[in-house]
């Protein structure tokens, strides 16, 4: 997978190519992503403090609205995985207050079958993001990074940044 600059992060922004950024097959479907992106260096207050990590990231994302081409099969893969793994979440959460509050006396098992279940949907939904899904970084100097795609589409995106030369 390869990643890829896309502009400034906190813009819109509008890749006008032909080829998917999932896949790198010619597609002339498009998507809008939105989403947003905060500088690398704010992970590590989370050693220091919950609050700060908090507040540093309220004030430091920027949000960016992204309009690439990417088959319309692929994103609804990407998002339908992505339910299954909330849903198996919350089904498994559901579990644990079912051990919590001693469901019938079996509160080994239904511990048991949350803890399983918790485990799955993070797993399941951690592999559905990295093999299905786009992200998005930043740079120091705030470009915005679309993350885990396709060579063939960095490839067109690089080829497009490139000016013609004047005649």
């Amino acid at each position: 997978m390869a990643d890829v600059v896309l502009g400034r992060a906190g813009d819109t922004v509008l890749v006008d190519l032909d080829v998917c950024a999932k896949t790198g097959h010619t597609t002339s479907q498009r998507v809008t992503l939105r989403g947003s992106t905060t500088p690398g260096w704010v992970i590590v207050l989370l050693a220091f403090t919950v609050v700060g990590f908090l507040l540093v990231c309220a004030m430091t994302s920027r949000r960016s609205r992204v309009t690439l081409p990417l088959d319309h099969g692929v994103y609804a893969r990407w998002k339908r995985n992505g339910i299954v793994a909330w849903s198996v979440a919350l089904g498994g959460v559901g579990a644990l207050v079912a051990a919590a509050t001693d469901y019938r006396g079996e509160t080994e098992v239904w511990g048991g079958v949350g803890i399983g279940m918790v485990v799955a949907a993070l797993v399941g939904g951690t592999v559905n993001s990295t093999v299905n899904g786009l992200g998005f970084g930043m740079t120091r100097h705030d470009d915005l990074v679309l993350t885990r795609a396709h060579p063939a589409f960095a490839q067109a995106v690089a080829q497009a940044a490139v000016e013609p030369a004047l005649r």
